[in-house]
């Protein structure tokens, strides 16, 4: 059979209290006494306790200060493969800072202003650039960083290929998780340190140019350049900024019901993916009858001419070549889980990952008729005797390996749903992103949700599909009217 959709069904009121007091206000002040921001973030749980750097990138974010904007100004010159950047940064000191730090690789810093004055500046390892005001900013001081910079951006190898800045023939993207951001402008590289993004992109006439959130502009400013100035008023995480320019690539506008814009971009040899393009609106439709209203400022995507890991950045997912409707869906889907509720550290990316890539599942259901509890027993019984296959733990599969068990993960959201039945599934499944719109939240933080929701304890559950590493006990892998 094909099991039905439920609709949006508000969470309860005791979930929202509960989830609404793990949430937190952002990100916490250092709990050190030092004047000197820390390199690498320090997570600390809403109830005080610290939790420390993450653990698979613990340089990565830094300490100190609370970023408001990025207002990226960058110019990119095709025949150097190289960028002129100037980039401002709003923040908010979350303690008395005398240094602090920002993540970039490469390319060269040519100076550093703070509140309008020369700031020293100095290059430590492999990302950290590290800035000293010429006097100390006190704990809650607004200040904004100039950074003069440029050169060359390259690429970062990850466990799924290369991330960040990567040139193209006749193009060039900036893309990917979980390290893509700090590659081409300086950066707190923090899924926690969410902030608004302002990119001008100036290119050569020929070329378009394509960032997060609503086109404001496309000014000319000489007889062969023009700057296409991007605007994205929700605060986004690091990973899912994005920036594409190339040369002969078309956008398409549209708008949805609600007003809100749409921008397809398609590069040189990627037009024959409008037919999917022009599947977005419907995607948004049957989504927002799962999830809820759609959380984001404005909708599209960048679609590719070459082979490419579908990312989906906010507002604006990138997709490759081959990419097809269940990239569409599971990219969108990721508004709601991912750029919407984001996780804190990488060794929770499962938890997002699997739930926005179940609305795959719940597409080919309605749209396509595709029994699901048949799905499941046919994946389940094909990876029974697998044991690599449910060997890492949804919460903590290691580092560079945070990808590898999303096919497990998907199989845990439909025992969840079994385990539950579909009105509480759905739920939980729409108001968990709901009640955490922009902020951060990770395994604990769903489990106790869930919970509340579910109202009795689900530990056996979790402890099986989460946390083990062998294929769960038959009352977990078959629960309710599955088994």
């Amino acid at each position: 059979m094909t099991p039905r959709i439920r609709r949006l069904v508000p969470p309860s009121v005791g979930a929202i209290a509960l989830v609404a007091m793990l949430t937190g206000g952002g990100p916490p002040a250092a709990a050190a006494e030092s004047t000197i921001g820390t390199d690498g973030y320090v997570h600390v749980s809403p109830m005080g306790t610290v939790l420390g750097a993450d653990p698979y990138y613990p340089k990565d974010g830094n300490g100190g200060y609370d970023v408001g904007d990025y207002n990226l100004a960058i110019e990119y010159l095709p025949s150097s493969t190289s960028i002129r950047a100037k980039a401002t940064i709003t923040a908010t000191a979350t303690q008395d800072l005398s240094r602090f730090n920002l993540d970039l690789c490469g390319l060269s810093v040519y100076s550093v202003k703070v509140d309008g004055v020369g700031a020293t500046h100095a290059r430590v390892g492999d990302h950290e650039l590290v800035v000293t005001p010429r006097t100390m900013l006190a704990a809650g001081a607004a200040f904004t960083v100039e950074i003069v910079y440029g050169g060359s951006p390259r690429p970062l190898g990850t466990a799924r290929g290369l991330v960040g800045w990567q040139r193209g023939y006749e193009s060039a993207v900036a893309v990917g998780m979980p390290r893509s951001a700090m590659t081409w402008f300086p950066v707190n590289n923090t899924e926690v340190d969410k902030a608004t993004l302002h990119v001008a992109l100036t290119v050569p006439n020929g070329w378009q140019a394509v960032s997060n959130g609503t086109r404001v502009s496309d000014t000319p400013i000489s007889g062969y350049r023009h700057t296409v100035t991007w605007a994205e008023e929700t605060a986004v995480a690091p990973s899912a900024v994005m920036a594409a320019m190339g040369r002969r690539w078309q956008v398409d506008t549209a708008t949805l019901p609600d007003g809100r814009s749409v921008y397809n971009a398609y590069a040189t040899w990627a037009l024959d993916k409008r037919a999917l393009g022009n599947k977005l609106p419907e995607v948004i439709e049957f989504l927002s009858g799962v999830l809820g209203d759609y959380p984001q400022s404005a909708a599209g995507g960048m679609f590719l001419d070459r082979p490419a890991t579908t990312h989906p950045a906010q507002t604006r997912p990138v997709y490759g070549v081959y990419a097809g409707m269940s990239d569409l869906v599971y990219a969108t889907a990721y508004q709601w889980w991912g750029d919407g509720v984001t996780t804190k550290m990488w060794k929770d990316t499962q938890l997002t990952e699997s739930f926005a890539r179940y609305a795959v599942w719940l597409w080919d259901a309605e749209k396509n008729g595709v029994d699901l509890d048949q799905r499941y027993l046919d994946q389940v019984t094909a990876a029974k005797a697998d044991a690599r296959f449910w060997a890492p733990k949804l919460t903590d599969p290691g580092a560079r390996a945070e990808y590898t068990p999303t096919a497990k993960g998907v199989l845990m959201v439909h025992a969840l749903r079994k385990t539950v039945g579909d009105e509480l599934f759905f739920q939980m499944y729409s108001g968990f992103p709901a009640i955490n719109q922009q902020s951060n939240q990770g395994w604990y933080d769903f489990g106790l949700y869930a919970e509340a929701v579910a109202e009795r304890d689900l530990s056996g559950f979790f402890g099986a599909w989460w946390n083990g590493t062998v294929i769960p006990a038959d009352e977990f892998l078959f629960p309710g009217e599955g088994r």
